[in-house]
């Protein structure tokens, strides 16, 4: 009996082992789609394929985490993954979503993404075995620029000929693109929000957002992927100009990059 309670316990631990790596190959299946519908002219359907990915996403890594799995194999095939379900899929639906308006530059554009996007996700392979704080990202990742560039064409599906919409949208991708290889510390909201024990501001945050989110989807979507976008530069001008606030304070040498 104690080996056949054995052999079904590491029956269970296989069959757990395997879950996140399949919500990985149901990301890579929904980068996919949203590769087939940007060729097909669907924007609007591929932008919101990449939310969803984007959102399998992250449950994969939590789901890794919970069960206590983790492996060099999955962090392979969610690098794969992340690079067809958002460095391609974002690039080629944006080349094709603004072709009209920017021609050969949305092809140049897209292309520029989808490198930042290849060599943040394999430089993110070499740091995360040796990076213990779990609690920021080097770098903007990849989904969050992906979301910000599906935000965007979601709220805003008809690209406009105004001049200063086609210069946002030439200057908008190498941003993202240089946001995504920088050294910038981003925070990583899901851990510090909800690994740590739930208390009633968490909550009501959680409650406020999913509220939002409800009521208007396509702005708030936009409002959170700006937030993201923003918060590594922001987070790290507030730290600049605290150190150096405290440095004047004492009388030190002002230590400004």
């Amino acid at each position: 009996m104690t080996k056949d309670f054995k052999k079904e316990t590491a029956q269970n631990k296989n069959f757990l082992a395997a879950f996140p790596s399949a919500l990985t190959l149901f990301n890579l299946a929904v980068g996919f789609l949203s590769l087939l519908a940007s060729m097909h002219g669907h924007f609007l359907t591929a932008g919101w394929l990449i939310v969803l990915a984007a959102v399998i996403d992250g449950l994969d890594g939590v789901v890794a985490r919970f069960i206590g799995i983790s492996s060099h194999f999955g962090v392979e095939l969610d690098s794969l993954a992340d690079a067809v379900s958002f460095a391609t899929a974002t690039s080629l639906l944006f080349a094709l979503w603004s072709i009209q308006e920017l021609g050969r530059v949305a092809v140049a554009l897209g292309f520029i993404f989808l490198s930042a996007g290849v060599l943040r996700l394999a430089r993110y392979n070499l740091l995360q075995a040796r990076q213990k704080n779990r609690s920021f990202y080097v770098g903007l990742t990849v989904p969050s620029a992906s979301l910000f560039v599906a935000a965007m064409i979601i709220t805003f599906p008809e690209p406009s000929t105004h001049f200063f919409y086609k210069f946002f949208l030439i200057l908008i991708m190498p941003l993202l693109s240089f946001l995504m290889v920088s050294r910038i510390h981003y925070p990583n909201f899901i851990h510090l929000l909800y690994h740590r024990r739930p208390n009633l501001p968490r909550i009501l945050l959680t409650a406020l957002i999913l509220t939002s989110f409800y009521l208007y989807p396509h702005l708030s979507l936009l409002v959170a992927a700006s937030i993201n976008v923003s918060s590594g530069p922001l987070r790290d001008a507030w730290r600049l100009t605290r150190k150096y606030l405290l440095a004047r304070k004492k009388g030190n040498d002002i230590p400004w990059p």
